[in-house]
């Protein structure tokens, strides 16, 4: 039996294409995946000694490790894997409920992440997944927020701690896929549309490859 509050899944149906990008273009690269499997699994761990993080003393903290499996338009398949702190003490700040309680409801969330991923349907690139599945993140928080009895809303900034394990997990395997790094899959080879139709025109014919290195640097100062 799950220990996880029982969440009602929020009305939701095909992604709205035409919405996003008005005007008619097709998702049709040969390079395009889509989800196939969605796994979560959760790591507890103590601190050798307590930390004061935003202005709360921890000893503990909690792994959220994601598996998602890809499938390409030729029907090979891939896995990737993606692992993110659940930093509950400061991408959700509250006076109002306990640190468990907190940790509780970006569980919950977690697993909705997972189920929201799983039900995308569509081929894309993992960058128009994400934009696509971002929205319906957002709209799950009310149902996650109902079930876990949270007396304040959960922030954007928890919900995106929740969801990066989830997002890398896609790159991943996407990149495995390639067999390339998966910063250099972010380029317009791979890409169906440039950095515009996320963000603006002032990136018109502008990727993201453009603002990321392509290989990592043999060194780099932490502070």
């Amino acid at each position: 039996q799950s220990i996880l509050p029982r969440i009602d899944p929020p009305r939701r149906g095909v992604p709205q294409w035409s919405q996003r990008y008005p005007r008619g273009e097709t998702w049709i690269m040969k390079h395009d995946i889509r989800v196939v499997d969605a796994r979560l699994e959760f790591e507890d761990h103590a601190y050798r000694t307590p930390l004061k993080f935003g202005g709360v003393i921890t000893d503990q903290v909690t792994l959220l490790n994601a598996r998602v499996r890809v499938r390409d338009r030729a029907g090979r398949e891939m896995e990737g894997f993606g692992s993110m702190p659940l930093g509950n003490v400061w991408s959700f700040p509250t006076q109002k409920h306990t640190y468990d309680e907190t940790l509780a409801a970006m569980k919950a969330l977690a697993e909705r992440i997972r189920v929201l991923s799983l039900d995308f349907d569509g081929f894309a690139h993992p960058i128009e997944i994400a934009g696509e599945l971002e929205p319906l993140y957002r709209g799950a928080l009310p149902g996650v927020e109902k079930a876990c009895g949270l007396r304040e809303p959960i922030p954007v900034l928890c919900m995106l701690v929740v969801a990066s394990p989830f997002d890398a997990a896609l790159h991943d395997a996407y990149g495995k896929l390639w067999g390339k790094n998966a910063f250099q899959t972010c380029g317009r080879e791979y890409v169906n549309h440039s950095l515009e139709y996320h963000l603006n025109d002032d990136f018109r014919g502008e990727y993201l490859d453009r603002y990321i290195l392509s290989q990592p640097k043999p060194r780099m100062p932490l502070y």
